[in-house]
């Protein structure tokens, strides 16, 4: 008893000292990503993810208060990684159509990717308990698409590039219904492991779902 007592007191005092190294957070966060996403919640646990980082169990209380926490922070840090290619900013020259069809390639690339389709079942498997964590990777991702999408077609609007003045809620229509049809039946079939269309034939489903939303907007009620 003593000796397992000592060894934790031991352990106690190179915490503060572990904490502060940046490596140490990255092992843990790097090896519960790969975890939960192999895993799902509730067939991961701490002492996995210690033994997976080559860290003590108690240095991941050190930096996340439990496996929650620690299972809400990976989302979050996927999440935004995975749709960095979408906050690239756009040069302002460039035309309506050439912005979208980049804008629709990125976005459907991004659904597609394994890691985001592995985050996709994560989240939805986790929302039932976690229904906060559903609906931060909603405003992360999805959600996120949309909002910059109507602002973008609400300022071409206003300089006179789209064929009639959208207001906010038309733009957030067509935002929202552009970024469905983006992902129509591709991400269902990536989800369910089967083998996505050629790069070629998504930039012209991409180019079709373009040409439906430029014309949609001219025919919106004012």
């Amino acid at each position: 008893m003593h000796g397992r007592n000592g060894a934790a007191t031991a352990e106690a005092r190179t915490m503060p000292a572990e904490k502060s190294r940046p490596d140490k957070h990255d092992a843990i966060t790097r090896a519960a990503s790969e975890m939960f996403l192999a895993e799902g919640f509730d067939r991961t646990s701490l002492d996995q993810i210690a033994q997976r980082a080559g860290v003590a169990k108690q240095t991941i209380y050190s930096h996340f208060a439990d496996k929650e926490s620690l299972f809400k922070a990976i989302c979050a840090e996927l999440t935004e990684k995975l749709t960095i290619p979408l906050r690239e900013p756009q040069p302002e020259a460039a035309d309506l159509r050439s912005m979208l069809q980049r804008l629709g390639e990125d976005a459907l690339a991004m659904m597609l990717h394994p890691a985001s389709l592995d985050l996709h079942r994560l989240i939805v498997g986790a929302a039932a308990r976690f229904p906060e964590l559903g609906r931060a990777a909603y405003e992360a991702g999805a959600g996120r698409m949309v909002a910059d999408l109507s602002e973008l077609l609400l300022q071409r609007s206003r300089s006179g590039e789209l064929a009639r003045k959208l207001d906010s809620a038309a733009a957030s229509l067509l935002a929202e219904q552009f970024i469905g049809m983006l992902r129509g039946f591709h991400q269902v079939r990536g989800l369910l492991g089967i083998s996505p269309v050629p790069p070629a034939e998504r930039r012209v489903y991409v180019a079709a779902c373009v040409d439906l939303l430029l014309g949609a907007e001219r025919t919106l009620r004012p």
